[in-house]
């Protein structure tokens, strides 16, 4: 729990401050035995704190409490982030209702978030060439994670000595999806140098003894970049389709279930449309190549 939750909760509630910490002890520790990885739980874990500041009593909100409180703040969080926390409210909803804490599921019946099709955004490699040339070793590891590895930010952030065999990384992903994602040479030396600078352990490491915040690993590959973490996983997924034209295949290295997920993440160049356009062609432009051609079409 960070600080700024527990002073929210201290603010808004403190008679009940012992009976809900409780609650979400219990609740962090079936997260955990579920096998989650550590970025996943703690955003589940702070979805529910910042309902409670809202609802001191999150065991007796509503549906429509729910749909409300979500609707209100469809103008200033995306779509995305809308629908990881209804997400977030039906599992832990559908936990404490399994548990005998409360008897209806009020987000049982939660409306989905619909995402708009958007265009992918993709980091500039030549942003990322730039800032490579000085970045230092760990900030490199970083940056070649995302765009070659593909890696989400909470992956980046607890990867471990442990997870690599080799030329291969074993990456726990959303939803306890354990998928194997091997790696180029290049990024392959630059974490066998990290290794021999630093030991085993986490790659990336906090103060004590842990892996660096998930928010500090953001700005640093956004410091280095000038792009955000998430477009470079853009961009290694548009690099390894323009390579392969494998789409399955660059499902599997991105970990998605859905194949419909990986097309977002692939960017299409404006040229490349120019070239789908062309290439419906009936030919009515073309110059005659016969004489009988030459004589009769106009």
């Amino acid at each position: 729990m960070t600080n700024t939750a527990l002073n929210v909760i201290e603010r808004t509630n403190l008679p009940d401050l012992d009976e809900f910490g409780l609650m979400m002890r219990d609740y962090r520790m079936h997260l955990r035995a579920r096998g989650l990885a550590d970025g996943t739980v703690r955003q589940r874990l702070n979805h529910i704190y910042s309902l409670h500041a809202h609802f001191p009593n999150v065991l007796a909100v509503t549906t429509t409490d729910l749909e409300g409180h979500l609707s209100q703040r469809r103008h200033t969080l995306k779509p995305e982030t809308r629908r990881s926390i209804r997400n977030s409210w039906q599992r832990f909803y559908a936990w404490a209702h399994k548990t005998g804490l409360i008897d209806v599921n009020p987000a049982a019946d939660l409306e989905p978030v619909r995402l708009p099709r958007t265009m992918a955004r993709i980091a500039d490699d030549t942003l990322v060439l730039r800032g490579l040339e000085t970045a230092s070793l760990p900030e490199k590891a970083m940056v070649l994670l995302g765009r070659l590895a593909a890696l989400r930010l909470s992956e980046i952030t607890t990867l471990h000595t442990d997870d690599r065999e080799g030329d291969v990384l074993r990456i726990l992903g959303k939803g306890e999806h354990v998928r194997m994602v091997p790696i180029n040479d290049e990024l392959l030396d630059v974490l066998e140098r990290l290794e021999h600078l630093q030991g085993d352990g986490y790659y990336f490491r906090g103060r004590w003894n842990g892996s660096m915040h998930p928010q500090a690993v953001n700005k640093i590959i956004t410091r280095v970049t000038s792009c955000n973490p998430h477009s470079l996983r853009h961009a290694a997924a548009t690099a390894a389709y323009e390579g392969t034209h494998d789409l399955r295949a660059v499902q599997e290295m991105l970990g998605h279930s859905s194949l419909a997920t990986t097309e977002r993440y692939l960017h299409v160049r404006a040229d490349q449309i120019r070239a789908a356009a062309q290439a419906t062609s009936l030919g009515l432009h073309a110059k005659p190549t016969t004489a009988i051609e030459r004589t009769f079409l106009p």
